[in-house]
């Protein structure tokens, strides 16, 4: 750090003298006679040799001779009123501001940075992160994406490493990132609708909430896998809406909203943007923060949809492959306490039943 100080003062004492020497120089070279002068001067002498030699006519020496010495008139004018060079209390203020600049960087950082602070590699940093996950402790958006871009190096066969890689990156604003992770995803496990679903959900963050050919896509393939899964056939239902296609867009919503228990959260959502689409037969407007609020939106119908699913287990618990894309689910919300007593539930269940608590095993081995 000392030695950072010393470079940063020598190279500011260096140019303060820089700026002082060529501002005196200014007055130095200020009497020097302007070298156009000396051409046109040249121009002149010329035009008379070659009249000597009767190589121009009278006529043709007086006009060039004219207009060579109007030019040389030009000249000699603007020599006439030359810029002001500084005068020495001019050289002296630039000298003493040239000083204080850095003085004032240093008193700056003094007093708003952290000089006493050690050097944090960006390993280091990493590391660090990588600890208050493995405890829990919450962790930025881009924070958690470096992490698991750890996580997925050391697993490079794991789908569920690049799926969970995704989550953060999309929460980070990383769209263009998350599509590529939930891309690999997908390579290596082809069957997951909930892949397919968020990777939908990345194309239309990437588009601005809008449905892109690439989201419908996915939401279509996500439909295929698992034909009962809301998120997806939400987006296609107001994909139809906004590409002019109502009826069909309120046929999907209507049958999503009769698969939708009437306690269910999101049914109240689903009720409000079908009755907005009957009045206005069109998708609401957009509002200056359409981006935000959809991300909440989705946020929000995800929430309702787990816990949907965590009121049916509980009423019918016999079900291995719900108890495991709950615990899941519950990752990919960062619900901790939630996902470990669905852990703790689900190996109570099926502590005798091998195949089913490895299915189980299978979701928690997920990066946490």
């Amino acid at each position: 750090m000392i030695a950072l100080w010393i470079s940063a003062a020598l190279a500011s004492a260096a140019a303060a003298a820089l700026i002082v020497h060529r501002a005196a120089r200014a007055v130095r070279v200020d009497g020097a006679e302007d070298p156009a002068l000396a051409v046109y001067r040249r121009q002149l002498a010329e035009i008379d040799d070659l009249a000597e030699r009767g190589l121009l006519v009278a006529d043709e020496r007086r006009s060039a001779h004219a207009e060579a010495a109007r030019r040389l008139l030009a000249a000699a004018d603007e020599k006439a009123a030359p810029a002001s060079a500084p005068t020495r209390a001019g050289r002296l203020a630039i000298a003493a501001v040239a000083a204080v600049a850095p003085l004032a960087a240093v008193g700056i950082y003094l007093a708003v940075g952290s000089p006493a602070d050690p050097d944090q590699p960006f390993a280091r940093r990493l590391t660090a992160w990588r600890e208050d996950a493995k405890r829990g402790r919450p962790l930025a958006p881009d924070q958690l994406a470096a992490v698991m871009q750890l996580i997925v190096h050391d697993r490079p066969n794991d789908p569920k490493a690049y799926y969970f890689l995704a989550h953060a990156q999309m929460d980070s604003g990383d769209a263009f990132s998350a599509i590529d992770s939930l891309q690999r995803a997908i390579a290596l496990s082809p069957r997951q609708a909930e892949f397919w679903s968020a990777l939908g959900e990345a194309y239309m963050a990437q588009s601005a909430g809008e449905p892109s050919p690439d989201a419908v896509k996915a939401f279509q393939q996500a439909v295929r896998i698992d034909p009962t899964a809301p998120l997806p056939r939400y987006e296609l239902g107001g994909a139809k809406i906004a590409g002019g296609d109502v009826a069909g867009g309120l046929a999907d919503w209507r049958a999503l909203q009769r698969d939708l228990p009437a306690a269910d959260p999101a049914r109240s959502g689903l009720d409000q943007d079908i009755a907005v689409v009957e009045r206005t037969h069109a998708l609401p407007p957009a509002s200056p923060d359409q981006a935000a609020q959809t991300a909440r939106d989705q946020q929000g119908f995800i929430r309702a949809m787990v816990d949907t699913l965590a009121a049916r287990l509980k009423a019918n618990p016999d079900d291995p492959a719900g108890w495991a894309r709950l615990i899941r689910s519950y990752a990919v919300l960062g619900d901790e306490p939630d996902r470990a007593a669905a852990l703790a539930r689900a190996r109570a269940l099926f502590a005798q039943r091998p195949a089913d608590l490895r299915l189980v095993e299978q979701a928690a081995s997920g990066p946490q």
